[in-house]
């Protein structure tokens, strides 16, 4: 009994390569499967070493467990950062945390620890944008490594708007179409009601004449008609009956 419950703790969940823990929320297993990028290897270099990253599947054949493998870029050492079977699987609202632990040793260093590395996934559209935002070398000792990766999948969907006609737009194809039906109706029943040919034809003409007539009227009061306004500074002459001429009578 104590080997089937000790079996039953420890066994994992098998999704692609990747081996799940019976406490990792199945949820975000279903989640990461629907991912284009599961299930797939990409590779990225850094100033110092260069990286094999596999989303649930080795990326080197030379070790079917190794779920990243780094080599470094002055001696080509070789590390693997974590195994495929050993796996650690977290999330929230708006990301997931990938785990990869058990890897290679450290040596004199991290306490002699195994390597460990976490993928980070987070909303975005550049699925080529994979940022290494923690990483072990000679200046930053850090022991875990930590990769951000951009999930389209992961971003809400946002509705599309329905593009609609504005109102100003309805509002002048109304008049439009009620100033055709207008001309047309009345053009017919002109014709054809009343005999009218040519120019006559057109319905309400005199109407249109006199309103062409008060526009051409009140244009040309606004624009052209001409006052007799002085100017600033101008000195207005009164006109005022001469008296010297009638001095000049008077005199003797």
């Amino acid at each position: 009994m104590r080997v089937i419950f000790f079996s039953i703790v420890f066994c994992a969940l098998v999704n692609g390569d990747c081996i799940f823990r019976l406490n990792d929320s199945k949820d975000l297993q279903d989640k990461i499967k629907k991912w284009k990028i599961y299930n797939s290897t990409v590779t990225i270099r850094s100033k110092t070493s260069t990286y094999q990253l596999g989303i649930c599947l080795a990326p080197n054949t030379s070790n079917i467990n190794g779920a990243i493998i780094q080599t470094i870029n002055q001696d080509s050492s070789v590390y693997v950062l974590g195994q495929i079977n050993q796996i650690k699987l977290v999330g929230g609202d708006n990301w997931i945390l990938l785990t990869y632990e058990n890897g290679s040793h450290y040596s004199k260093q991290c306490d002699n620890k195994t390597r460990s590395a976490s993928l980070m996934f987070v909303c975005g559209r550049n699925m080529d944008t994979i940022t290494v935002v923690q990483e072990h070398t000679s200046r930053d000792e850090q022991c875990n490594y930590l990769f951000q990766f951009q999930i389209p999948e992961m971003c809400p969907v946002v509705p599309e708007e329905k593009k609609g006609m504005s109102g100003g737009a309805i509002f002048l194809i109304t008049i439009f179409c009620l100033a055709c039906a207008y001309l047309v109706g009345g053009f017919l029943f002109m014709r054809l009601k009343r005999g009218a040919r040519g120019i006559d034809q057109i319905p309400n003409l005199e109407m249109w004449r006199k309103l062409g007539h008060f526009t051409a009227d009140g244009c040309d009061f606004c624009y052209r008609c001409k006052t007799n306004v002085p100017g600033p500074g101008s000195i207005i002459d009164e006109i005022e009956p001469d008296i010297h001429d009638d001095d000049d009578i008077l005199a003797p």
